[in-house]
């Protein structure tokens, strides 16, 4: 089962999830997802980074989307 996660982007809000299988570490944030292996850094504060580049990339996306 998924365990939800926010994180706060410039006084905003963002909310995923992120669930551990084994030695993999996978965050989902709307239809993105992304994996690492767990290391040393607990799964959710390395699931809270992941989550503010998933955050980066979808917006980063969506605004070359509306330019071309």
């Amino acid at each position: 089962m998924p365990t939800p996660i926010e994180i706060d982007i410039n006084g905003k809000t963002y909310t995923g999830s992120y669930s551990v299988d084994g030695n993999v570490l996978t965050t989902r944030y709307q239809s993105q997802a992304m994996t690492d292996e767990v290391r040393r850094t607990a799964p959710a504060i390395a699931a809270r980074g992941m989550l503010a580049k998933l955050v980066r990339l979808t917006h980063d996306l969506g605004s070359e989307a509306k330019a071309g």
